[in-house]
């Protein structure tokens, strides 16, 4: 900084902007915390000067109020009663003769039984009680234990009564239920029986209060009679669920899912009379959460009763075979269906066949005469009337005859009469699939 003379008066002196340097960067960094240091020193010390101040007049404003009360009627008053002659003369009466001290004592102490004695005690809730809590409801008993909550707290009282203090916590909002009006008030620090006496609610003789402690706040019920529902788990086992598989041999199964067990919920309503359970009333039950287990069970032979019939017919989709369904519940496959002309022969005299088919095989029921070209020999069939009406049954290709051609087939019936009363029908033939080997 510099001064400028002109004209031999002095003008205000020129400030130059220092020039920023290498240097007067590394200086300004090194002053940097020693800046910062002075100013905290200051900072505290301003701090610290106002905190002594403030502190220095509020105690002086304490000794003066102290003083003003030593001055005070009340102070000398007390002082002078101290220094009565009658209290002196007891005071040294007291020092001086055990006598006296033992009198004294002795009166203090009766008259604090006395006091305690005559003292009322608090008021207690003449009533049956029931904690409902999250495991459910409890009637307060001699055993309930005390506890302490947001807006109530429960304590046992002195004496012989041992009855349950119920203390509701200030400034908690209460919600009362009471035939059949609600009523809302804010406790105020008291025992429950004051809380209900300053919202006009008069206990009857045979009603009990609910104390609910489930919610954010206490929430009473009033009735003589209250009902609660309690829950009964039951294990369940699960179920079989068979389902036939035509296309499965007869005999064999498979499982399809595993079978898990479960349970139900019951519920029940519980009827509460003066504390105690009179009557309980089934209610309904949960969904069961078992699974059942899936089976499917082979109902495919490839041999029937010779009483049993079709049932249905169920052709495949691409026309070729199908299956019957039998009245037995068995089923059968079969490759082919054709339409036939049949006739009927037997064994024996009278003009009847061999005893032994073309294959040497011996003639029996089942045994059918065909032309091999149309119907391969061993083949198995189901055979019936095209409308349904008779029923040939299973047969075997086994046999054939000179005027057996195409589509004709010769059933063997044990008499004549059964050949005559068969005719010559249409039927149709089933061939059926052989079991794999």
């Amino acid at each position: 900084m510099e001064r400028i003379e002109t004209a031999g008066r002095r003008v205000a002196p020129v400030h130059r902007r220092p020039k920023l340097t290498p240097a007067s960067v590394c200086q300004a960094i090194h002053d940097a915390p020693y800046c910062l240091a002075r100013l905290v020193r200051r900072g505290v010390r301003a701090v610290g000067y106002w905190v002594a101040w403030t502190w220095d007049a509020v105690v002086t404003d304490q000794k003066q109020m102290y003083h003003n009360f030593l001055r005070s009627r009340f102070v000398q008053g007390w002082r002078a009663f101290l220094h009565a002659p009658v209290l002196v003369g007891f005071s040294a009466a007291l020092r001086d003769n055990w006598l006296v001290r033992l009198t004294a004592m002795t009166t203090l102490t009766a008259a604090i039984f006395v006091g305690v004695s005559l003292t009322p005690a608090a008021p207690a809730l003449d009533a049956i009680c029931v904690l409902v809590t999250d495991s459910g409801p409890q009637v307060v008993s001699q055993d309930t234990a005390e506890l302490d909550r947001d807006y109530l707290s429960m304590r046992r009282s002195l004496g012989g009564s041992h009855a349950m203090q119920y203390i509701l916590q200030s400034g908690r909002t209460v919600t009362v239920h009471h035939n059949g009006h609600t009523v809302t008030a804010e406790a105020q620090g008291e025992r429950l029986p004051v809380f209900l006496d300053r919202c006009g609610i008069r206990l009857g003789s045979d009603e009990m209060v609910e104390l609910d402690l489930t919610g954010d706040e206490l929430s009473l019920r009033i009735s003589s009679s209250l009902t609660y529902q309690h829950f009964v788990t039951v294990e369940t086992d699960y179920a079989v669920e068979r389902t036939p598989d035509p296309l499965m041999d007869k005999g064999t199964e498979t499982v399809i899912r595993k079978g898990v067990s479960g349970h139900i919920i019951e519920t029940y309503e519980d009827t509460m009379v003066r504390g105690e359970v009179v009557s309980t009333r089934y209610v309904g039950a949960s969904h069961d959460t078992s699974h059942a287990e899936l089976v499917r069970y082979g109902t495919r032979v490839y041999e029937v009763a010779r009483d049993d019939t079709i049932e249905r017919v169920v052709p495949n989709a691409d026309g070729e075979g199908g299956l019957l369904y039998f009245k037995s519940g068995d089923t059968m496959t079969y490759s082919k269906v054709m339409t036939c002309s049949s006739t009927a022969y037997y064994s024996g005299g009278d003009g009847g066949a061999a005893w032994t088919t073309a294959v040497g095989a011996s003639v029996g029921v089942g045994t059918i005469a065909v032309d091999p070209k149309v119907i391969p020999y061993y083949t198995k069939m189901f055979i019936q009337t095209t409308n349904g009406s008779r029923v040939y049954g299973m047969g075997t290709a086994l046999d054939c005859g000179g005027a057996i051609k195409g589509n004709i087939v010769d059933l063997w019936f044990p008499t004549y009469g059964d050949c005559r009363s068969w005719g010559r029908r249409n039927v149709t033939v089933y061939i059926l699939d052989k079991r794999a080997s």
